[in-house]
């Protein structure tokens, strides 16, 4: 078994996700990409794609000739950049915002430059047959709970969840943490929930896979080691314990 599908599988059970974690790997030229996989047979967003994926438990291949039905989804993966009547907001002007500028604003965001990308592949780790750059996990608030506790056991900086509502896989998931090499946290967006089967309750998180090991390792002695025992036991509204107390520097109202 190959180390992602190693680390993937282990971090899969720890957390109890519900669908696999998946690989991403971009490609320059579509004919670098694995053959034997293809995109699927109508056009779709990236998200779409990953939601086939995770659901389907399949690889699947999002090129910039197929996978084209969202425009900020090719533009995050470094396929094209967004035409201009796209990018300056007057298409979606009083759908996604008040007026053009305000809506512009919205594609505006972590993107790869425009041409760097030409095909992205997205499988489960189990089935990715070569290293990924980036690895997506879909899961409840708890779940990247986890995952930033996980994060900065290993002395890990804060996690950033940077959103306007608009990107949640493809830029703020995939391309984030591929430019800036770094776990990030994002909200599955309602494209993804119309068209990709993300729950209402979902949220995503990607990190480069040089940094998906150390993740790992820290969510493992996080969740086994610390206080970070899931799934979380509530103490209820009564007084804090001791324990609880003294952890925080509190003191008590009532001492002994």
């Amino acid at each position: 078994m190959e180390k992602w599908a190693e680390l993937g599988q282990k971090l899969d059970s720890l957390l109890q996700l519900r669908t696999p974690s998946l690989g991403v790997k971009l490609y320059k030229k579509i004919e670098d990409a694995p053959k034997g996989v293809g995109p699927l047979n109508f056009p779709c967003a990236a998200c779409q794609v990953a939601g086939f994926s995770r659901y389907y438990r399949r690889a699947v291949l999002a090129t910039n000739k197929e996978a084209y039905h969202c425009q900020v989804g090719g533009a995050a993966l470094g396929f094209w950049d967004v035409e201009e009547d796209f990018k300056n907001g007057e298409r979606n002007a009083g759908m996604w915002a008040s007026d053009a500028k305000t809506t512009g604003k919205l594609v505006e965001g972590d993107i790869i430059p425009a041409g760097s990308f030409s095909a992205a592949l997205f499988a489960p780790l189990s089935k990715m047959p070569e290293e990924p750059d980036v690895v997506l996990f879909y899961g409840s608030p708890d779940q990247m709970l986890s995952l930033v506790y996980g994060t900065i056991w290993n002395g890990g900086e804060r996690v950033k969840l940077e959103t306007n509502g608009h990107g949640g896989t493809c830029r703020e998931c995939i391309a984030a943490p591929y430019l800036h090499n770094e776990l990030r946290l994002g909200i599955t967006d309602i494209g993804e929930r119309k068209f990709a089967m993300a729950y209402d309750w979902e949220m995503v998180a990607g990190v480069p896979y040089g940094k998906f090991e150390n993740l790992v390792d820290g969510t493992t002695a996080a969740l086994t080691k610390g206080i970070y025992v899931r799934p979380i036991a509530p103490w209820g509204f009564q007084a804090w314990p001791d324990m609880a107390r003294d952890r925080t520097g509190l003191k008590s109202l009532f001492p002994k």
